[in-house]
């Protein structure tokens, strides 16, 4: 099967690009090609095979790139996805792009003339908005793929009257233990939050769960990979609006003159200390940050969404708990509301599951659990063995990416798609 990737919004070093990485990391021979119309600050954070192309340039290379000496152009994109057996375009250009760069883009969907899927990541509406168009998008490719149809994307595509057949999709990880250390070497007091500055990541939760639990426990948090955004007041301020009632932080993130004295933006990494409140890092090299989170003992991502917006997915910050023998701490509404794939009961209802899920309700409780496992790392290699067997058996990647290639390729179900929107 030889299979064409298309990353429109270019490489952002993001969730959505270590889908990508997952997912040609199963099948080696998938060909990716990427935008360079804009650049993304984290673009070289995950090391993957891809071929670049300018989306303005349509047959002929305007100007030259010195940091992409083999750039392609539109056409030349086409016709190498028109020799394979399909095209999976994983993201399309944002309102920001260039308006020949998009108006591009549709075009070569037009060209283009294997099977093609679209998939959809985003969550929230105010995301999916923020695409160029979209709608034009959609209604070229032959199968939309998203969460799940019931979430912002699904009703989206029905109000906006799209008849290309939808479809819900998971999240893919080919599960291993490379990053694996031996459990006596491990550093029992650390939890490693991994994530961006998005508040349904739930950084803000984090920092509040450290200061009221976990620093009384003597665990020590770090949270990495904030951006110093504009949502910067909402992590450190309980009040943001008026940056009034400051979180207690050790901030290397977005330093704040008169409060946060550090003498530079790097971060010792190692030389945190108990009792102090969480730690707040900024971007990380990814293989960089694993080998800190295996180190320690426990990893989180706190992501929450209304129940209708997870279709059952994860995403990679949670996988990176996996790929860290680590024990992982999630959200409990995430846990609460995930369906197994294989089980077929909500993640907090399974057994066996070697994960914690948490939030302020059951953090007293919670934390009981995690000094147990600091404190035994026996029952804690027991854990983290059965956290890797349940989640591998919910999202591996073959499970997961056979499925993506079946729909591209076959999935047209236009009558159960006119009967979900009847019943939505």
């Amino acid at each position: 099967m030889k299979i064409g990737v298309i990353l429109g919004r270019g490489v952002e070093g993001v969730g959505l690009t270590k889908n990508v990485v997952e997912f040609q990391k199963l099948f080696p021979g998938v060909k990716v090609f990427a935008t360079i119309d804009k650049l993304w600050p984290r673009m070289n954070s995950m090391p993957f095979e891809k071929s670049f192309f300018r989306g303005a340039d349509w047959d002929t290379i305007s100007k030259p790139a010195k940091k992409f000496p083999d750039l392609m152009t539109c056409t030349e994109v086409i016709d190498q996805i028109n020799e394979l057996d399909m095209c999976i375009v994983w993201s399309v250009p944002s309102k920001s792009h260039p308006d020949q760069m998009v108006d591009n883009f549709v075009k070569m969907l037009e060209h283009i003339k294997v099977r093609k899927s679209l998939i959809q990541v985003d969550h929230k509406i105010h995301s999916i908005n923020r695409n160029a168009q979209l709608k034009e998008i959609c209604e070229r490719m032959d199968v939309l793929m998203c969460h799940s149809t019931e979430n912002a994307f699904g009703k989206w595509v029905r109000k906006n009257g799209i008849k290309t057949p939808l479809t819900g999709m998971g999240v893919g990880f080919n599960f291993n233990k490379d990053y694996w250390k031996p459990i006596e070497q491990q550093d029992t007091r650390y939890i490693r939050w991994v994530g961006r500055t998005a508040m349904w990541k739930g950084p803000d939760v984090m920092i509040d769960l450290h200061n009221d639990h976990f620093k009384q426990a003597g665990f020590i948090t770090v949270l990495e990979g904030l951006e110093a955004s504009i949502q910067y007041p909402l992590v450190l301020y309980k009040n943001p609006k008026e940056m009034k009632d400051r979180r207690e932080v050790i901030n290397y993130f977005r330093p704040e003159k008169g409060i946060d004295n550090n003498l530079t933006r790097d971060p010792v990494y190692g030389s945190e200390n108990s009792n102090n409140g969480a730690y707040l890092y900024s971007a990380y090299t990814h293989s960089e940050m694993m080998d800190r989170m295996s180190s320690g003992a426990f990893g989180s991502d706190l992501m929450y969404f209304k129940e209708n917006t997870y279709g059952d997915n994860v995403e990679y910050c949670h996988t990176d708990s996996f790929a860290a023998g680590v024990i992982p701490i999630f959200h409990k509404h995430f846990c609460d509301h995930v369906i197994h794939r294989k089980i077929g009961d909500p993640i907090s209802q399974c057994k066996n599951t070697g994960t914690i899920g948490i939030d302020a309700t059951n953090a007293g409780e919670m934390v009981k659990t995690m000094k147990v496992l600091a404190n035994n790392n026996d029952i804690r290699e027991d854990w983290r063995n059965q956290m890797f067997e349940f989640w591998k058996d919910h999202c591996d990647a073959t499970i997961i990416y056979n499925d993506i290639i079946e729909k591209t390729l076959n999935y047209n179900d236009v009558e159960q798609q006119g009967l979900e929107a009847f019943f939505t």
